[in-house]
């Protein structure tokens, strides 16, 4: 089966890291360490998911290659499922305590109010759209997780109360692709990945070290080395007929994209047991040791909210287009350069200078907090 190539008009809005200090992906420590220590592990799982946002959304403008949009379909076969395992991961505290959605707004809600307005008016400024004032706070590009994360966290008492989590959350994720609402891509998404954000909120812990293993680092090397040349001979559509992208990005319902219920069900569950293995795979590969990038970790929502408006800068100003890029030689310098844009804006001093406004200080729309017998 083939994947339609990429575009710049229908790239997905991928998913995002951090807030606060680290959320949308929550408290700065895993649930199963002493406060005040942050594992190594899980901020290098961070930054190497950011990165990879950042490469996925400049890959988006090449799909005229068959090997870019090969990689392209790998990636989003599991980095926003990752993303939102994580998300869910570090949610753990507002299964136990109401308190921690004092957090949601200063987190989720203001930074959205802040980022949306200059994404929106990039479509007007640079990309010559009509302004429409109706439009401004309607999730655009990368601006729906952060929506999609308000509901998952306001959901999370829900979950802890369920026999059995993840599975319902499947059966929910697999009946509403077709539902009416899925026409609005940002609920489309909200439920579609629904599972991942519950798995992570719910997994053993044990099960996550043990994609520590070194035996679980060579067969994740094994199965993201066999994705490739696989989506490669799928996305010709000469072995098996072509599928939705849209399956890969979850932002559609199954009669948008030309299927019955049955037909996206199956396809859907698909998805899910790809995410999973792919997501996986990635996991086992990360560092575990403290490197260079850890400290970046903490950063995420910097690279995510910020590398959009200059991507989209690029993207409407058309310089994507320049035939020296759509070459072997090209499609590697970009690539890199998307990696160097990740990690310069997970550096102190762009934390420095716009920590205004991806951590705004709105503790003060809060009431103070109060003590609880």
């Amino acid at each position: 089966m083939a994947v339609t190539s990429p575009s710049t008009s229908s790239s997905p809005n991928s998913p995002a890291p951090s807030s606060g200090t680290d959320a949308p992906h929550g408290p700065a420590d895993p649930p199963d360490r002493p406060s005040g220590r942050r594992d190594a592990y899980f901020d290098n799982a961070k930054f190497c998911a950011a990165v990879l946002v950042v490469v996925g959304h400049v890959w988006a403008n090449f799909g005229d290659s068959h090997a870019v949009t090969a990689a392209y379909t790998v990636l989003y076969a599991f980095h926003m499922p990752v993303f939102v395992f994580i998300s869910g991961f570090f949610s753990r505290g507002f299964m136990r305590s109401t308190g921690k959605f004092r957090s949601i707004l200063p987190t989720l809600v203001v930074p959205y109010l802040i980022f949306i307005v200059p994404y929106r008016l990039q479509i007007v400024l640079l990309n010559g759209a009509d302004f429409d004032l109706h439009e401004l706070f309607r999730p655009h590009y990368l601006m729906w997780f952060l929506v999609a994360m308000v509901f998952w966290r306001l959901s999370a008492p829900l979950w802890g109360h369920l026999r059995h989590p993840t599975a319902v959350s499947v059966v929910l994720c697999l009946i509403a692709g077709s539902w009416t609402f899925n026409a609005d891509g940002t609920v489309a998404r909200t439920v579609g990945l629904l599972p991942f954000f519950v798995l992570g909120l719910t997994i053993d812990p044990a099960l996550v070290r043990r994609l520590r293993a070194r035996w679980a680092r060579w067969a994740g090397a094994a199965v993201l080395a066999a994705a490739l040349p696989i989506a490669y001979v799928w996305q010709l559509g000469t072995v098996v007929p072509a599928i939705d992208a849209d399956l890969l990005w979850w932002n559609r319902g199954y009669e948008d994209m030309g299927y019955s219920s049955p037909e996206g069900m199956a396809l859907r569950l698909a998805a899910l047991a790809a995410a999973l293995l792919l997501g996986a795979a990635f996991l086992a590969l990360v560092p575990r040791t403290t490197t260079w990038f850890t400290a970046m970790g903490a950063r995420t929502m910097f690279i995510y909210l910020l590398h959009g408006l200059v991507v989209k800068v690029l993207d409407y100003g058309g310089h994507f287009e320049a035939e020296a890029l759509h070459t072997p030689a090209g499609i590697v310098g970009v690539t890199l350069g998307a990696v160097a844009l990740g990690v310069l804006l997970g550096t102190s001093p762009v934390r420095r200078l716009t920590r205004w406004a991806v951590e705004p200080r709105a503790d003060w729309l809060l009431k103070p907090r109060q003590s609880r017998t």
